[in-house]
């Protein structure tokens, strides 16, 4: 199913209540989420949440990304498309908590969003489970750490569900679900059941395992590309040309598994015979990005990395990922995948 064939998954979707999802109170619009990190997700999902009617609390202890939290999501919705109207009542929804403990009385579900070091997020949820009740849903949106670790130390793990969204959270259909090793099954299935009312596209996975299914594809796919990269095949621009001119064709409407199929398993299983040896298998220490690190080459904020990033390149790849993602979206009338 594509994202554009599910109710509410969009740049211009109307927003979209989940039905049978009740706050403490017992009415729909005084039921609230937490969001623990205002960055660069926190604020994103946040503006998702709130295109959905949902009211959203936010905290982060850097004041300055505090400060910056309306005009960011009012930039983001903007560039959802919502008319000003619906921008105003949208952005009116989320707001600022001074302190955990204010985010905590103010919310009925969780949702933790800080950055990927497991001694933060330890820091954080010990905070956070001073303030709130023991059936407290809380949702990771770790994308890379174990669930089950995440939660070592908490005192309740079982509430605790991986909710991995995907960038920028409020039009990338994609969330993908998962518990820990003590997660109860009960608060995994709430969440998918409240995700897929939000007109998400939700995956469950089965249990625990780091970077969840999207990341392990996405960075065995980057693993290689560095590897033909180190070894002198050819250089970076190549790689991008390559990838944009013909997978990232191909996947939108065809994922490895059916391809596979499509072509044919004796095909698909010769093909790996013969390539698998020569794929980089490598599981630390990459030298290109060390070096670039190293001599202060840091990617788009340092103006170099793998590629020159003069003034004005970032803003055209936020363009350029911003009208993808339209068009990949856009209704085309033809019907359900």
């Amino acid at each position: 199913m594509r994202g554009s064939d599910v109710p509410g998954v969009g740049y211009d979707a109307a927003p979209v209540v989940p039905a049978g999802v009740h706050s403490r109170s017992g009415r729909m619009d005084m039921y609230r989420f937490g969001i623990v990190g205002g960055g660069l997700m926190g604020h994103g999902i946040a503006v998702a949440l709130a295109r959905a009617g949902f009211g959203v609390v936010v905290y982060d202890p850097d004041p300055a990304t505090l400060a910056s939290l309306g005009a960011r999501v009012e930039q983001a919705l903007g560039r959802c498309g919502a008319t000003p109207p619906d921008l105003r009542s949208a952005a009116g929804r989320v707001t600022a908590a001074a302190t955990p403990a204010d985010l905590a009385h103010r919310s009925d579900i969780v949702v933790e969003a800080v950055p990927e070091r497991l001694e933060v997020k330890h820091t954080v949820l010990a905070a956070l489970e001073e303030h709130i009740s023991a059936v407290t849903p809380v949702w990771s949106n770790t994308s890379v750490l174990p669930l089950t670790e995440v939660g070592k130390g908490m005192r309740h793990p079982r509430r605790l569900v991986g909710v991995h969204w995907w960038n920028p959270p409020y039009a990338i259909p994609l969330v993908e679900v998962a518990p820990g090793a003590e997660t109860d099954h009960r608060f995994v299935q709430e969440a998918c059941d409240l995700l897929n009312g939000l007109g998400k596209t939700t995956v469950r996975l089965n249990r625990d395992v780091p970077g969840f299914v999207g990341n392990r594809l996405q960075f065995a796919l980057l693993r290689e590309a560095l590897h033909l990269l180190e070894q002198g095949v050819c250089d970076a621009v190549t790689i991008d040309t390559v990838m944009r001119t013909s997978l990232a064709l191909r996947w939108p409407a065809v994922g490895p598994m059916e391809n596979a199929d499509f072509i044919g398993l004796e095909l698909t299983r010769d093909i790996l015979s013969s390539l698998s040896p020569h794929l980089s298998a490598r599981a630390g220490g990459f030298p290109v990005l060390d070096d670039l690190i190293g001599a202060g080459h840091r990617g788009r904020v340092s103006g170099g990395g793998l590629l020159p990033w003069p003034e004005g390149r970032g803003e055209d790849v936020a363009r350029r990922l911003d009208s993808g993602i339209r068009a990949h979206l856009a209704p085309t009338g033809n019907g359900p995948a």
